[in-house]
């Protein structure tokens, strides 16, 4: 039982990032399997009464996969909170209002709901929930006009980026979009790489690979999130060549979401790649400092909780790996201040967090910024700095220029003089990287890994 638990905190962990994982799962106590029923207790009523709107689906479909067999879920009041009482049983009755909450098993080999067309959408996952940047612009404009016009624009379309970035909320949304359909509703399939493949090895050992693909290409639309896993897996690449044929050639609508561009999934076989970069490719980077800050302020919204500007522009400052984390900082703040029965307020949120989030503490300077740069093109920082000019110490040497200017108050005449060049050549590079970064989606994403690893870095790092 407890290494089942364990896979099935790495799964959950995997989907909701770390801070949401400490913040909700991680209190969480699994008590045991009872048939298919598994209990899982939470420290109080408000811890049980959150997972259970929010994570009683994922906690239900990560036991059932790792189970191998449909699993329910069983959520009850640790006994020693004094919070309520419970046996767990799913049938008995609890004093106070900490009733235990039942799910009904899953079809463990239909995430989708076959031919009823119910799918496992998260309901939460829409276009009006969505909030737009610079950094997604271009992948929600896409999404929108493949909802509005499926099969018909951009197809396949083809949404990549970093964890927690927003890419199965906008292939979500185009789903939802989809089944409710204006003109007509349509059979939306919603399943993630993963179970793609562990369905399709349960139906070859079954020998009911008829149903398999009768599931699989009988939809007018399919959301195959998190493609990256196909890697690698030949069986499972062929079987999704002729399902994505098939659909594509009755001009049904394939969305595909990876952390990574087609041409950059090591282990992809080449007839895959070809057919990915056929259609849109549409990537989403970090959202800026205004980004991040809106999408606080618009969850807080969504959740009626109260907070003042100078909060979300706090959380906003301190978190800017991903959207995830964002949202769950903004849940941990909702539960202590339930808890505590408090407002929120910069101190208290700076307190709250404090184990989550760490303010910036490392002042970036030209040596810094040089010798990051160094580490992460693999050159010597002593080339960096030289007269040679072999392309590639060029090009880094560029690189480290324009992040020297954008990262610190220095100027161009100081820049040069730490790297023994005149300021006209630290503009130069500072334009030309600029222009690349504007114009190419996966060098931007490099050079933002490079500026997220510095702000980042542990100040005994520096």
């Amino acid at each position: 039982m407890d290494a089942l638990w364990q896979r099935v905190s790495n799964r959950v962990r995997d989907e909701l990032g770390q801070v949401g994982f400490e913040t909700w799962i991680g209190p969480l106590n699994f008590v045991g399997m009872e048939g298919r029923t598994a209990t899982i207790q939470a420290p109080n009523k408000f811890f049980r009464d959150w997972v259970h709107d929010r994570y009683l689906d994922l906690l239900r479909e990560s036991l059932s996969a790792e189970a191998g067999m449909s699993v329910n879920v069983m959520l009850v009041v640790d006994n020693q909170n004094g919070n309520g009482h419970g046996n767990g049983n799913g049938n008995g009755h609890h004093n106070g209002a900490a009733r235990p909450t039942a799910a009904p098993p899953p079809a463990i080999n239909n995430p989708a709901g076959g031919r009823e067309g119910r799918t496992q959408l998260n309901p939460r996952y829409t276009f009006a929930e969505f909030v737009i940047g610079s950094s997604n612009q271009f992948a929600h404009a896409a999404a929108q006009a493949v909802a509005n016009q499926p099969g018909e624009k951009y197809n396949p379309l083809f949404i990549y980026g970093g964890v927690g970035l927003g890419k199965t909320h906008l292939a979500t949304a185009i789903g939802h979009h989809l089944q409710a359909g204006r003109d007509r509703p349509r059979k939306v399939l919603f399943v993630p790489a993963e179970i793609f493949m562990n369905e399709l090895i349960s139906s070859l050992r079954r020998d009911r690979m008829g149903e398999f693909k009768e599931k699989m290409r009988r939809v007018d639309a399919l959301i195959l999130d998190d493609v990256q896993f196909l890697a690698g897996r030949e069986r499972t690449q062929e079987e999704f060549f002729h399902t994505f044929n098939s659909l594509h050639a009755e001009r049904h609508q394939i969305v595909l979401t990876s952390d990574k561009a087609p041409r950059d999934i090591a282990g992809l076989e080449e007839r895959l790649r070809n057919r990915f970069e056929s259609g849109l490719i549409a990537d989403i980077a970090p959202p800026d400092l205004e980004t991040r800050v809106a999408i606080v302020q618009k969850k807080a919204a969504l959740e009626n909780l109260q907070l003042a500007p100078d909060v979300a522009l706090y959380v906003a400052q301190n978190v800017s790996s991903n959207v995830r984390e964002l949202e769950g900082c903004l849940t941990r703040l909702a539960a202590f201040a339930s808890l505590n029965k408090c407002a929120i307020t910069v101190d208290f949120a700076r307190q709250a967090l404090r184990d989550l989030i760490r303010e910036q503490e490392v002042k970036l300077d030209i040596d810094l910024i040089q010798k990051r740069v160094s580490e992460f093109f693999h050159i010597r920082l002593a080339d960096l700095k030289s007269k040679k000019r072999t392309q590639h110490i060029a090009f880094c040497r560029q690189v480290a220029m324009y992040l020297c200017r954008k990262l610190t108050d220095s100027s161009f005449p100081t820049i040069g003089d730490r790297f023994g060049r005149d300021h006209s050549t630290v503009i130069h590079a500072y334009n030309l990287i600029s222009r690349r970064v504007s114009n190419d989606s996966a060098f931007r994403h490099s050079i933002e890994k490079i500026e997220r690893d510095l702000k980042n870095m542990r100040p005994d790092a520096a």
